[in-house]
């Protein structure tokens, strides 16, 4: 026998051994009882041509080389489970999908969303979380949610992402404001108005902010949803910046009027994002399918 022929009975066993500091321990640690442990270490002294460990009656020590043999055994273990969880999720149970959504997505697409997958996903228990794009971000890292929808320019490391549709930001006024009958606004005087905006985090107010940048700014009134933003509008508060979605039915109902600002960049791009170290399971891959079949 060859180190080549090495399975995973001896590499978890060096790893054990390492981390537990006697043979019994790592015994113990991997399942085996304690003589077929020693036979096996013996066997890779063996076939490796050097001592792994030296015994003594407080425990077994690593040998230098051991050590580096024990370490990069740990990293096959821990590769080998990797991929045990990847396949497990790939494979995995249908019977559940938590979803978690920033305001604009949950409020006007996620709707249609999840009632065009209620026959498709069957069986599955759905649960919704809603938040600003940073917490849809936290939320997808931590695990708590499985996939997540966020409306923001800010793309983070260690994730994965799927563009699922097409957004604007509009310049909203009330209907007596002095823009409300003006055929166009320009960049300067929206950047140095009193607007009214979403709270930091948030991928409206990180769009707009990123838009405006360029053109100086003035005082902001931060609230903290979309449906407080148009109503604070209508009220006369100042001008806002808003998804188009958010605000289109007020907007044909003349509770407000928006204003053409062709000098801002307010497109944007909405996303799908998942942890790019965990492969989505099945529940999550089809209902990504749903999504990009009906936008």
């Amino acid at each position: 026998m060859g180190t080549r022929d090495w399975d995973l009975r001896h590499y978890r066993l060096l790893a054990a051994l390492a981390a537990e500091g006697s043979i019994g321990a790592a015994a113990r640690a991997t399942g085996m009882a304690q003589p077929n442990a020693s036979r096996l270490l013996e066997q890779m002294e063996r076939s490796a041509g050097f001592p792994l460990a030296r015994r003594a009656p407080r425990g077994t020590a690593l040998t230098d080389r051991g050590r580096v043999v024990a370490g990069l055994a740990a990293e096959i273990v821990e590769a080998a489970e990797s991929l045990t969880r990847a396949v497990a999720a790939l494979e995995g149970a249908r019977g559940s999908l938590h979803l978690c959504a920033s305001l604009t997505v949950a409020e006007h697409l996620m709707p249609g969303w999840l009632a065009a997958a209620q026959q498709r996903l069957a069986g599955v228990t759905t649960t919704l979380d809603v938040g600003n794009s940073d917490e849809v971000f936290d939320r997808v890292r931590a695990g708590s949610a499985d996939l997540g929808f966020v409306e923001g320019p800010t793309l983070r490391t260690g994730f994965r992402y799927l563009e699922v549709g097409r957004d604007e930001l509009v310049v909203i006024v009330s209907p007596d404001h002095p823009w409300a009958h003006s055929p166009e606004v320009e960049p300067q005087a929206v950047a140095s108005a009193g607007l009214v905006v979403r709270e930091p985090g948030s991928g409206t107010r990180q769009t707009a902010d990123l838009a405006l940048a360029e053109f100086g700014t003035g005082p902001r009134f931060e609230v903290g949803s979309n449906a407080a933003l148009a109503a604070s509008v209508a009220a006369g508060l100042g001008p806002g910046v808003v998804s188009r979605l958010a605000v289109q039915a007020a907007l044909r109902g003349g509770r407000l009027v928006e204003v053409p600002a062709p000098g801002l960049k307010l497109a944007r791009v909405l996303r799908a994002v998942w942890h790019s170290g965990t492969p989505l399971g099945a529940a999550a891959r089809d209902f990504l399918e749903i999504v990009t079949a009906v936008r």
